[in-house]
């Protein structure tokens, strides 16, 4: 066996034990999902540039 067989049969031993625990613990995933999205949002309204006011005197 290679080491790239190797490494790829640990990925895919992970992948199952990933797929086992989401199975088994869906709410937790859930939750880590929402913490992550609510964190991408939180980025993105930062990064929104403001504006300059400027007055005009007509």
């Amino acid at each position: 066996m290679t080491f790239i067989d190797i490494l790829k049969t640990l990925f895919e031993i992970a992948m199952v034990a990933g797929l086992l625990w989401c199975i088994f613990h869906e709410d937790r995933l859930v939750a880590f999902e929402e913490k992550v999205m609510s964190g991408i949002r939180r980025k993105r309204l930062r990064e929104v540039p403001q504006r300059r006011h400027t007055s005009f005197n007509i």
